[in-house]
């Protein structure tokens, strides 16, 4: 196993600023679902919405610890990859869903059409 220190390289590297735009991205995303709530209903509340909303907020708070770990040099390749494959799935489920709910809706929302194509 490596030594466990800062590694500076990890921010330089693809896979770290790819890292930092699936964050910033996760973010993003996140206030677009949220944006509209409004009566006391949370961005979680609908079906369709909340488990998009819930998948977003739950891969962006594993996408920052993946990133600490692998700032810290703490190697984490073999459950990365299975996390990728993972979401790669869950996030075509949640696409489908949020044209789902688009199409029967007939909501012209720009921030869940921008969204969509985020996602």
């Amino acid at each position: 196993m490596a030594e466990i220190g800062i590694n500076t390289r990890y921010l330089s590297s693809n896979r770290g600023i790819i890292k930092i735009i699936q964050i910033v991205l996760g973010f993003i995303i996140c206030s677009l679902l949220c944006a509209s709530w409004h009566g006391g209903r949370s961005c979680f509340g609908e079906g369709r919405l909340g488990y998009c909303s819930s998948l977003n907020f739950i891969v962006l708070v594993i996408n920052i610890v993946l990133f600490v770990l692998n700032f810290l040099n703490i190697i984490a390749w073999r459950l990365e990859r299975i996390y990728s494959v993972i979401c790669t799935l869950l996030f075509l489920v949640a696409v489908i869903l949020i044209i789902w709910f688009i199409i029967e809706m007939n909501s012209s929302r720009t921030s869940l059409i921008i969204t969509t194509v985020i996602i």
